[in-house]
């Protein structure tokens, strides 16, 4: 059976809402300042005396304009167009860099695709033409569009691709005015942002046309554009989507700086009768939601999709320190560690109300004395005053290389007390983290964070699938939270979420209900109820 396509509205203009009309194979907004706004950007063929328009290669829509706006905005320096597939992505990224390289001697773009393969079908059976339209040179072997500057530098487009990460040294013996990354999410994040250092650039007519002299800032830039998924779809809403990165791995990120303007299908009136909704709307459900809808919170790989923010992250008000508390931990001293303090609530939820993240910086290791006096001092100020038990790695409980005692004896022995040793089962430690992750009968799943738990919360949906074994997670990962979880909940042997099924279920179409169906509450019910 076939999904149905969502209806597409007509195609309308986004400044004025006016409906699209056609002229000469484009689309225009029929409002005066509105076609103004499109033409900026507009290239074609001139009558040489009167230099009116003869004809138009290229118009944008009203959206590709707005995008084209914005390469000119100083402040940006990193710029995302992303989203649904089929709103012109790559044709606005091939035309933004055909404008910069006539208008700038001496300009050096890179365009890059993850593969040969990928570059060729999406921009080199473009390129040789639409350079040639526009009077510039295509150099086949060494797929660069060259424009002409009399008696001033050449400006150079470079097509590249980056099939493998050790390829990112082909590209950073050069400084390049823009670098634009199509499908962003193809390419791994290190390389990525190593890659971007490479935009800068002491070409004058840059600087004079994006740069600030004043404030040492030489209009270099990067354009990208994407579809959501890919592995790479966790780090590109990090930073562009979320604007979030780990404060402490990346403490010099200016959110500022990076911009996203999102796209949809709808954006393109080119394609409205063409039957491409209804193509999208017959993929599997995960790359539906990618493709069609524009779904950033969906990953290729993704190990918690069952983790939605706004079910599993609530301010749960007063917290009574009589309730029972506990600890979990996962040790890093080479690495990133986190700590937990969990309440068992009186309905039988469990609640996470407090983190505490440590060992991020190289130049401040913290011994297990260190953490355990920080964690007895976290502990007093949520007004705990006794010594909570913690659950921890099975490996703590190891010795290794210590004269006398393991890492959980000097835990212990510094105040925070370890649970029995737990059975280092992984799969099975998943398992029970995936239980509580679903909804009880009241429609609040049985695990929750406080909103303050921000490292927990930010990397939880990024934990993906092992490549080799899909019931666990991918070494190398920032898993370090979701490993603390998982020990505290199977340290928990008397959570059963079968026995548990005994209560009245909510009233059709309340809050608990809406949950309970998996489905987006209606926004005339948000309210503290479901928060």
């Amino acid at each position: 059976m076939t999904t149905p396509a969502p209806p597409l509205t007509p195609p309308r203009c986004c400044w004025c809402q006016t409906g699209l009309v056609r002229s000469q194979g484009h689309w225009f907004c029929p409002t005066p300042v509105c076609t103004a706004r499109q033409l900026v950007f507009a290239t074609g063929t001139v009558h040489p005396t009167s230099r009116k328009p003869l004809t138009y290669f290229y118009v944008p829509t009203p959206v590709q304009t707005v995008w084209h706006e914005n390469v000119y905005v100083k402040d940006f320096r990193r710029i995302l167009v992303g989203g649904a597939a089929g709103p012109g992505k790559s044709r606005w990224m091939r035309e933004a860099l055909y404008l910069l390289a006539k208008q700038v001697p001496g300009f050096h773009a890179l365009l890059l695709r993850r593969t040969h393969k990928d570059l060729d079908q999406s921009h080199l059976r473009f390129m040789p033409f639409e350079v040639e339209q526009r009077g510039a040179s295509w150099r086949t072997t060494d797929k660069i569009a060259v424009f002409h500057h009399k008696g001033q530098p050449d400006a150079i487009i470079r097509a590249g691709h980056l099939e493998d990460d050790a390829a990112i040294q082909n590209y950073l013996s050069a400084e390049y005015d823009v670098i634009a990354p199509d499908e962003l999410v193809t390419f791994n994040r290190d390389v990525m942002l190593e890659l971007f250092t490479r935009a800068r650039t002491t070409n004058p007519h840059m600087i004079a046309l994006r740069g600030i002299p004043a404030e040492d800032y030489d209009g270099a830039l990067v354009l990208s554009a994407s579809n959501p998924g890919g592995r790479g779809g966790l780090w590109v809403k990090d930073f562009f989507i979320d604007q979030a990165p780990d404060p402490e791995e990346f403490p010099e990120y200016v959110a500022s700086q990076w911009a996203f303007f999102g796209a949809r299908l709808n954006d393109n009136p080119y394609l409205m009768a063409g039957g491409y909704a209804q193509t999208l709307a017959n993929l599997p459900e995960q790359r539906r939601r990618q493709l069609l809808d524009g779904d950033w919170s969906i990953y290729e790989g993704q190990f918690f999709s069952e983790f939605k923010e706004r079910f599993h992250v609530r301010d749960i008000g007063p917290i009574n320190p009589e309730w029972k508390h506990f600890l979990s931990l996962d040790w890093g001293y080479n690495t990133p560690g986190v700590c937990h303090w969990w309440v068992r609530l009186p309905d039988g939820h469990y609640h996470v109300r407090h983190e505490y993240k440590f060992n991020t910086s190289l130049q401040a290791r913290l011994t297990i004395k260190d953490v355990a006096q920080e964690i007895k001092r976290q502990s007093r100020s949520l007004g705990l005053s006794r010594a909570l038990q913690c659950a921890s790695d099975p490996d703590l409980y190891k010795f290794k290389g210590q004269i006398s005692e393991s890492p959980a004896e000097t835990f212990t022995r510094w105040g925070v007390p370890m649970h029995v040793k737990p059975i280092h089962q992984r799969t099975h430690g998943w398992q029970r983290v995936r239980e509580m992750l679903r909804l009880a009968p009241d429609g609040v799943p049985w695990l929750t964070f406080d909103p303050g738990c921000r490292y927990t919360i930010r990397t939880f949906p990024m934990v993906l699938q092992d490549k080799n074994n899909p019931e666990d997670v991918q070494d190398g990962g920032d898993d370090h939270a979701v490993d603390s979880i998982r020990f505290g909940a199977v340290s928990q042997t008397g959570f059963s979420p079968q026995a548990r099924l005994t209560a009245e279920p909510p009233a059709p179409f309340t809050v608990a209900w809406w949950h309970l169906q998996d489905r987006r509450v209606p926004s005339h019910l948000l309210g503290s109820e479901s928060r």
